[in-house]
């Protein structure tokens, strides 16, 4: 079995261009689990369960239903200097946020440099953009969702993802 653990999301080709091009495996998704819960168990990472979609149900996932309602203690340290900043009828008021490369954190997206110069991008979750086009974002977390969900669970654990 090959094992990888990047914890970043930058994949450089082998040099020898014979060898296989990365493909992430189960162990590799245990990894990011595992990266994951480190990742929740920070003040700010709240801002992962009010992000709703995907990113939410993945914030559950990992965690559990006990945690929501630490949601609603209040923001973060970090959500002053790094979060979300809203003026609303001159008044400014502040939230968590999530970066792009902690959005991407939590999809677990590669990028994926070429020889050529490319750089291909592949997740193990859909990015919000996707997650919002598709015929999954109805608003609310559905059996339908719950189905896809475990669906492909069960494919990133047979190795079929």
């Amino acid at each position: 079995m090959e094992l990888h653990t990047y914890s970043l999301g930058h994949v450089f080709p082998p040099e020898d261009r014979r060898l296989t091009r990365f493909r992430p495996v189960f162990a590799d998704y245990i990894v990011y689990e595992q990266h994951c819960h480190e990742f929740m168990n920070q003040p700010h990472a709240r801002a992962a369960l009010l992000h709703g979609g995907l990113i939410w149900w993945l914030a559950l996932h990992i965690l559990g239903f006990d945690v929501l309602p630490s949601v609603l203690n209040g923001i973060s340290q970090e959500a002053v200097p790094f979060g979300l900043m809203l003026d609303i009828n001159g008044q400014t008021y502040f939230d968590d946020e999530l970066s792009e490369e902690e959005v991407d954190f939590m999809c677990r997206t590669y990028y994926l440099h070429t020889n050529n110069g490319n750089v291909e991008i592949v997740s193990w979750w859909p990015r919000p953009q996707a997650w919002a086009a598709s015929g999954l974002n109805v608003g609310f977390w559905s059996s339908q969702c719950e189905s896809w969900f475990q669906s492909c669970l069960d494919n990133i654990r047979r190795g079929i993802s």
